[in-house]
């Protein structure tokens, strides 16, 4: 099922709330295709597996997508994923 515009923006305010995520999604616009051991290098204070748990939620959100390559998974950013905030910061910044 379909989920609202206004999920889709809470789920991916959500996934920007935390820092980790942030800096998961910084490492992919300056690494496309990064493997989820790249990004666990990428962020020493967690564990692999709670890299993956951060990106599912960012793909749960619609802000990575994730293609298999044998046993590894790389991951990239989705053009476009934060364009729904920016036009909802846009029309509040208007607003005023």
């Amino acid at each position: 099922m379909r989920r609202s515009a206004t999920d889709d923006l809470s789920a991916v305010c959500h996934a920007l709330a935390d820092p980790t995520r942030r800096i998961l999604l910084a490492t992919l616009a300056r690494d496309p295709g990064a493997t989820t051991t790249d990004l666990a290098r990428a962020a020493p204070r967690i564990t692999r597996w709670a890299v993956m748990k951060h990106l599912t939620v960012l793909l749960d959100a619609g802000l990575i997508q994730t293609l298999p390559e044998g046993r590894r998974r790389r991951h990239y950013r989705v053009p476009g994923g934060l364009q729904e905030l920016q036009g909802w910061l846009a029309a509040d910044t208007a607003a005023r």
